[in-house]
């Protein structure tokens, strides 16, 4: 064999024998990066290098791998071997640095990053912000992975977020592994301090590297949801993220918590989730029922995956929608289900719709299928009869009655169809009356039976029904039988203390007491008393027989309307019990009512005292105290009144103003006057005078009104006239007067003396529409209905008045309120020729009330107001002019 060798491959040969295991397996031409011109040159470098080292030469060692990488400098090995001797004579920084230098020019190169890494770095300590820094401008001088890396996860224990944040806009820093831990560590810590831009920022560089995970996302989410970053959460949604069905759905509900509701609603239209789960499905179809512009239609063209969220639409969703008046959306939604189902739902609607022939067809096919529950037929029978069919309501309770299945809606059905035949008596049938009448077997039965018999017209009724006294029947039924024995004390008494027995309650003891004086059992009255609760009774001690008789029994005289009796019974027991509330209030109320001032002033003084006495700096009155408070007040100021001193004005401020000569004012007969007033001085003469309740007085008035419509002078002084009369208050408690007055004229201007016969009424004006002073609150509402007659003995003629007022009283002060107000009114007069005429007017005034102390309320007012009229209609009118202006004066003393 003849072998031939070029000088090169001798050399090369030579070489590789005399070169190391390791070097030989490593450093061949393929593993340098060189072609052979290359590897021809720098190989005798590389040997005499390796020599070196194992001679431990520094010098030459270092030196032959410095030259070696300057005449190949684009070989990572000879990079890789020049790093390791660096590092084999203890040059540790040298070698760092040179590996740095290199991965700047090749800064994906792994072998150069893992050599970098295993240089062993001394951990610098950063205590501080001022070490952070110094520890920052080194890296900054001397950028590396490892350095931005310590510097970002040192700013984030020192909580110095900006300097962890700023090291990641290093492009070189910011791809890398550690640039993406460090990221991570960066957003928890932003988190934990609430900083969510900051977290944001941190999760947008992450997904920008890399795809997050779904618990990343889930996360980011969360934080964006915080921030309402809605473009943002959209943004990312149409890329694809954040986009699961859960998150749709937390979106779309962040937005209605927020009540977002113009995007909340081109979100969930614009959006078909498709959810895993029925809850999710649920949420979201409550959404569309509650946000959407059309949510019937909504909710129907939304395909519903679970069958349970399918029943929810039908018993929830439909009728909310019914319940909002939204019958086309609930039609939409009903239009989903086949029509057999869904009956109960297609009931209300039709019921709510009001329309008749639907709800019967619809009645009949749930008869007929199942029939109506108790609720079913308690809402048809309650819309029929507001639909104006009664009759339909009444004939489907009659064929359900007695509802002996209905529980808690028995009474309220029953009551429905007693009051539509106690309406409509030709609507029961002789078969139906009668099997309303007879006795149903069981006790539970006629007991239901006897609840639709209230009244005393009906006691014959209940006694046939209950009259067997079953055992079996409750503390209601039995009080009920109690009252159907006004004749018979025994059994009445009988029935109530079967009552007790069942249901000691309050009520069933204060009827047997009261029953009890009825057939002259007192003690049995007084033990009755006793267990009635305090609350429930007036304050007295159960062991004082004696006094709780005589209180007992004042009680009962009052119910039984005997006045004068009750009233010496309360005082006996008022002598043991001074300060019981309940005598002293009942005290107050009998001496007013029979009269006795003396007596109403001291226990309404006991009153407003034992009222204030609750008073601590913890606790005030409360709106009943004042209330009652005033109202006591107001009694003990009027008990004291025997002379009242009005006076009323209205002065035209138009020319053609009129006041007109109705019976409100009680102005000489054929009269009209442009301003019109009148002084009024009133004496009681006392209560009770003609019958039991009634009120007499005399008084004297002197009015006038201005001359010829007030032409020349607006001033109400023409033709005055002095009335003296005596004025009856015959009923308690309404408010009606009949007067009888001599009108004597006091000038010589052509006024005629007249008999004046008067009758006036005021109605509504009560209570807590009334106009006088309100205690509690900011202002009141107030009305009144004025009806007036007056009939002119010789002139034979006759003045009527009708006036409705209604106003507001706004209170400007503790004393004072501003009364904007309207009224309509009608007056007519007698004379030839036939006058009336209709007006309306609208107004305000202020109202001034004073003179009060601790024990009398106001005993004066004061009022000045500006009042437009417009004349509506009229006949024989003085004038054209069908538009007034007023200015109104009054007071009270």
């Amino acid at each position: 064999m003849n072998i031939r060798l070029n000088p090169l491959a001798v050399l090369v040969c030579g070489a590789l024998i005399m070169t190391p295991a390791l070097a030989a397996e490593e450093g061949t031409k393929q593993d340098l990066g060189l072609n052979d011109y290359s590897y021809f040159k720098v190989y005798p470098h590389i040997e005499r290098a390796h020599k070196a080292m194992k001679a431990n030469d520094e010098t030459r060692a270092l030196s032959s791998f410095e030259h070696a990488h300057e005449m190949a400098p684009e070989s990572v090995r000879l990079s890789l071997w020049l790093a390791e001797a660096y590092r084999y004579f203890g040059h540790d920084k040298k070698a760092q640095a040179f590996l740095n230098g290199e991965l700047q020019k090749q800064p994906q190169n792994p072998d150069l990053q893992r050599a970098l890494a295993a240089i062993p770095v001394p951990v610098p300590r950063v205590n501080t912000l001022g070490d952070l820094l110094a520890l920052q401008n080194k890296c900054d001088a001397e950028p590396g992975v490892e350095c931005r890396s310590q510097v970002g996860n040192y700013a984030i224990k020192l909580n110095q977020l900006d300097i962890a944040r700023a090291q990641l806009s290093d492009p070189k820093f910011r791809h890398t592994k550690a640039a993406q831990q460090l990221t991570d560590n960066y957003i928890q810590r932003a988190i934990y301090r609430q900083q969510w831009a900051a977290a944001d920022q941190g999760y947008a560089l992450l997904d920008s590297d890399a795809t997050l995970t779904e618990a990343q996302y889930q996360q980011w989410f969360a934080i964006l949801l915080h921030m309402r970053r809605d473009q943002r959460i959209l943004d990312l949604q149409n890329q694809g993220v954040m986009n699961s069905p859960g998150m749709q759905l937390a979106y779309a509900q962040s937005l209605a918590e927020r009540h977002a509701i113009t995007p909340l609603r081109h979100y969930l239209t614009s959006r078909q989730p498709v959810f895993t789960n029925p809850a999710e499905e649920r949420n979201w179809l409550r959404l569309l029922a509650t946000y959407c512009q059309d949510p019937g239609k909504a909710v129907a063209n939304w395909t519903v995956r679970y069958p349970e969220n399918q029943q929810y639409l039908l018993t929830t969703l439909v009728p909310i929608r019914i319940q909002k008046g939204d019958w086309n959306g609930a039609s939409a939604m009903l239009s989903k289900f086949p029509d057999e189902e869904g009956l109960d739902q297609r009931l209300a609607l039709s019921l709510a719709r009001k329309d008749t022939q639907s709800s019967m067809q619809l009645i009949s096919k749930i008869n007929q299928t199942r029939g109506l529950s108790s609720q079913e037929l308690e809402r048809a029978s309650y819309h029929l009869v507001a639909m104006g069919q009664g009759k339909m309501a009444t004939d489907l309770l009659l064929h359900y009655w007695p509802f002996n299945q209905a529980g808690e809606w028995q009474d309220s059905l029953s009551m429905r169809l007693y009051g539509q035949l106690e309406r409509h008596p030709e609507w029961l049938s002789a078969q139906s009356r009668a099997r309303l009448q007879n006795p149903l077997p069981t006790a539970t039965q006629r007991m239901a039976q006897a609840r639709l018999f209230q009244g005393p017209q009906n006691c014959a009724i209940v006694r046939n029904l209950l009259g067997d006294l079953s055992a079996q029947y409750d503390a209601e039924s039995w009080s009920h039988l109690a009252q159907c024995y006004p004749n018979q004390p025994g059994l009445a008494l009988y029935a109530a203390q079967q009552a007790v027995a069942r249901d000691p309650a309050p009520y069933y003891q204060r009827q047997v007491a009261y029953l009890a004086y009825d057939a002259e059992d007192y003690a049995l009255a007084k033990a009755s008393w006793a267990r009635v609760p305090a609350s429930e009774r007036p304050n007295l001690k159960t062991d004082s027989a004696p006094e709780m008789d005589d209180a007992a029994r004042g009680f009962a005289l009052l119910a039984q309307g005997n006045h004068a009796e009750a009233r010496d019974a309360l005082e006996k027991a008022r002598v043991t019990h001074p300060d019981s509330p309940e005598i002293l209030r009942q005290l107050v109320y009998l001496n007013e009512r029979l009269d006795n001032k003396p007596k109403t002033r001291e226990y309404s003084e006991r009153v407003v005292d034992d009222i204030d006495n609750t008073l601590t700096p913890q606790q005030q009155l409360s709106d009943k105290q004042k209330a009652d408070r005033f109202a006591f007040r107001r009694i003990h100021e009027d008990s004291q009144r025997r002379w009242t001193f009005t006076y009323d004005g209205s002065f035209g401020l138009t020319p053609d103003s009129i006041n007109s000569g109705g019976g409100s004012n009680g102005v000489q007969q054929g009269k009209n006057y442009r301003s019109y007033q009148q002084f009024e001085a009133e004496y009681r003469i006392g209560k009770n005078q003609l019958v039991d309740g009634d009120q007499l007085s005399v008084y004297s008035r002197v009015f006038a009104g201005s001359d010829d419509n007030g032409s020349h002078s607006f001033m109400p002084v023409y033709e005055p006239m002095l009335g003296l009369g005596v004025r009856w208050k015959p009923l308690r408690d309404q408010v009606i007067y009949l007067a009888a007055e001599q009108q004597i004229p006091l000038s010589h201007n052509g006024g005629k003396s007249d008999v004046m016969l008067r009758a006036s009424a005021s109605f509504f004006n009560g209570g807590k529409y009334s106009d006088d002073w309100h205690p509690t609150g900011k202002g009141w509402m107030a009305q009144n209905l004025y009806l007036d007659a007056a009939h002119f003995v010789k002139a034979d003629y006759q003045l009527y008045t009708a006036d409705y007022r209604m106003s507001w009283h706004q209170k400007v002060n503790n004393h004072q309120t501003i009364e904007p107000y309207w009224h309509a009114q009608y007056n007519a007069s007698t004379d030839s020729p036939y006058r009336d005429n209709t007006l309306g007017g609208v107004g305000v005034r202020l109202n001034s009330w004073f003179g009060d102390s601790r024990y009398s309320a106001f005993p004066h007012k004061v009022s000045v107001g500006l009042e437009y009229q417009r004349a509506l209609s009229g006949h024989n009118r003085e004038t054209d002019s069908k538009n007034n202006l007023f200015l109104t004066l009054g007071a009270r003393w």
